[in-house]
């Protein structure tokens, strides 16, 4: 019997926090069926590994550092078992030169196969979730100079858009056998959703409702997509506090109803998707031949959503008024 490893590098916002605290949750069940999610530290992922080449805070720092975590990982190389390590931070493109996956390929040596398990994400909805997510932590950048970035370099925050960069960027450690994709919309429409489509992915004979679901099966989730970025106009330079973001949400809903909302105007929509596009029709051609069928499912525009050309003084008006009550946002 063979040893295993499996390298789940996200990539981020795509239910990755999720899969790390319901494995972390469900170690001992996981283990009993062949599967091993190491402790490293206190925090459920792995991303005191990735440290070894990137700066990361100091909460993900392991005990003797990175390199003494890698040892501890290979010595757990086991015949007929399987360690399972996840990190979307593996996935990360930018600053360079980022992780060294000819290293890291090199810590994994211990171990007979290798698996790299790497879920996308549309970029239209990729990109707004990466802005969602800088929102939370720290005033983001202008929306539209965030966006004008993205789609000139094919990077958001340092995360790769172009699949076949990213791809590449694997392949130059890892052989086309060993990575596996998932598309993240049909996963999460599938049974179990995307932890459903990593517990086949990995061979483990569980199905996702065998686990013990930590934070509800929903962690990390993103607010509202228009009522953050307005309560970021209105913070700048700061950062919106929780009380701000529930008095827009709030103004918001009456100008959404039961729409969805976009950060996009149309034609920022439009420009994305004429950018990515081709690019992953070229992305799934070249996967095409060792996963036949595969491709990232098209982005999801128009639909009847709010757009955020849509919003006019009356949702700004509801925001002022709601100010005026002086209700207390510090919270």
């Amino acid at each position: 019997m063979t040893s295993r490893i499996i390298l789940h590098i996200g990539t981020h916002k795509t239910a990755t926090t999720t899969i790390q605290n319901t494995f972390a949750a469900n170690r001992a069940l996981l283990a009993r069926h062949g599967l091993d999610y190491p402790t490293l530290n206190a925090v459920p992922g792995h991303h005191g590994l990735a440290m070894k080449w990137l700066c990361l805070p100091d909460v993900y720092a392991l005990p003797g550092g990175a390199e003494a975590g890698w040892a501890r990982v290979g010595a757990l190389a086991q015949a007929g078992r399987t360690v399972f390590l996840s990190s979307e931070e593996f996935s990360r493109g930018l600053p360079a030169p980022g992780v060294d996956l000819a290293e890291l390929r090199g810590f994994l040596a211990p171990f007979d196969e290798v698996r790299v398990l790497c879920t996308l994400r549309d970029q239209l909805s990729y990109l707004q979730s990466i802005y969602l997510e800088l929102s939370k932590k720290s005033a983001p950048p202008p929306w539209a100079r965030f966006l004008a970035g993205a789609l000139e370099t094919g990077f958001g925050a340092g995360l790769f858009l172009d699949f076949n960069a990213l791809d590449d960027h694997l392949r130059s450690a890892f052989g086309r056998e060993e990575i596996r994709y998932i598309d993240f919309t049909t996963a999460r429409a599938g049974e179990g959703g995307v932890l459903g489509a990593v517990l086949a992915a990995s061979g483990v004979a569980l199905g996702a409702e065998a686990l013990r679901k930590a934070d509800g099966g929903r962690a990390n989730v993103s607010p509202d997509p228009l009522a953050a970025w307005a309560a970021n106009q209105i913070a700048m330079p700061g950062v919106a506090p929780a009380g701000l973001l529930a008095l827009v949400e709030g103004a918001l809903a009456e100008e959404r109803g039961a729409r969805r909302s976009t950060l996009y105007t149309r034609e920022e929509e439009a420009r994305l998707l004429a950018r990515f596009a081709p690019l992953n029709a070229r992305f799934s051609e070249r996967i095409a031949a060792s996963v036949p069928g595969f491709a990232v499912t098209a982005p999801a525009g128009g639909g009847g959503r709010l757009y955020r050309d849509d919003l006019g003084p009356g949702f700004w008006l509801r925001i002022a008024r709601r100010l005026h009550g002086g209700r207390d946002l510090a919270a």
